[in-house]
């Protein structure tokens, strides 16, 4: 957005306009931004773990104004892995039963030990279409 203000700035004061990669790159936010009218619409997933393995790995697509919610069960105590290869516009969030866990918010690698039994969520979000590769071990 900031490079359409840039545009209408250099306008009005007759200054120099940005370049046009620039203002090409700042109206596709723009136009993602006003296509996604509201939250990201969920796409609900489980995550089912081979028997006798402890990793899952899976390969999927995400499309703009989408997020792909992962569940899984995991007890107290144990250790979660998560690693998400995509694209620099796509990430992950991590949700204990009860809240985020904060320094896995939006991030592409995260490991740390369960604090409680349940149902845990990873949400991967993206601000453009992205293919990824989720892996998730726990231990």
């Amino acid at each position: 957005m900031r490079p359409t203000l840039a545009l209408l700035f250099s306008i009005v004061l007759g200054a120099a306009a940005p370049a046009p990669t620039a203002v090409a790159s700042g109206l596709s936010t723009l136009n993602a931004m006003t296509q996604c009218r509201g939250t990201d619409r969920p796409i609900r997933k489980q995550i089912r773990f081979a028997r006798g393995r402890t990793t899952a790995v899976i390969k999927d697509t995400i499309r703009l104004c989408t997020s792909h919610e992962y569940s899984l069960r995991a007890r107290e105590g144990q250790t979660m892995s998560v690693h998400l290869a995509t694209g620099d516009r796509t990430s992950f969030t991590v949700y204990t039963p009860t809240d985020a866990v904060g320094d896995a918010d939006g991030v592409k690698d995260w490991s740390g030990q369960l604090p409680e039994t349940g149902q845990y969520q990873i949400i991967v979000a993206t601000d453009a279409t992205a293919a990824y590769t989720l892996e998730v071990t726990i231990r």
